[in-house]
């Protein structure tokens, strides 16, 4: 069953406060988001694939869930900062500096269990096909509401 847009404002709103966490159905796989601490005065939203974040996920070489890029956040990374190709750049001009370094301009992409902002979380997770809610803070979503 396809999650609605009352739903979503309820996940949204409960994943904002300080303790909140819910649980998803997304395929076979069950994940869980909750809000843990990343350091003494900051916290996120981690997101656990059947309760377990592996080590090992976060490199494309070992063996993950085939969830991992729809559930967890796309982060880019240029090779080289802006200083550094503007450097390469006025040393050598843009086409030599291209030629000697072909990756001058190269972006690597990764995925991170985390996400900043319920809402970035919430915006992601609309557009997966099959994601359906299976509780709130612990209960079910008829019983969220109730109380």
């Amino acid at each position: 069953m396809a999650i609605t847009k009352e739903q979503w404002i309820e996940v949204e709103k409960h994943l904002a406060g300080f303790f909140g966490s819910v649980i998803f159905k997304y395929g076979e796989f069950e994940i869980t988001v909750t809000r843990g601490r990343v350091s003494e005065s900051k916290t996120s939203l981690v997101v656990y694939v059947d309760d377990v974040i592996k080590g090992g996920w976060y490199s494309k070489d070992n063996e993950r869930p085939s969830c991992i890029p729809d559930v967890w956040r796309k982060r880019t990374r240029a090779r080289y900062t802006a200083k550094s190709i503007k450097d390469a750049e006025k040393v050598w001009g843009k086409r030599r500096a291209k030629k000697e370094f072909p990756e001058l301009y190269e972006v690597t992409e990764y995925h991170t269990c985390d996400f900043t902002t319920a809402k970035s979380l919430v915006r992601q997770y609309k557009k997966l096909e099959g994601l359906e809610l299976i509780k709130i803070g612990g209960q079910s979503y008829d019983d969220y509401i109730k109380v």
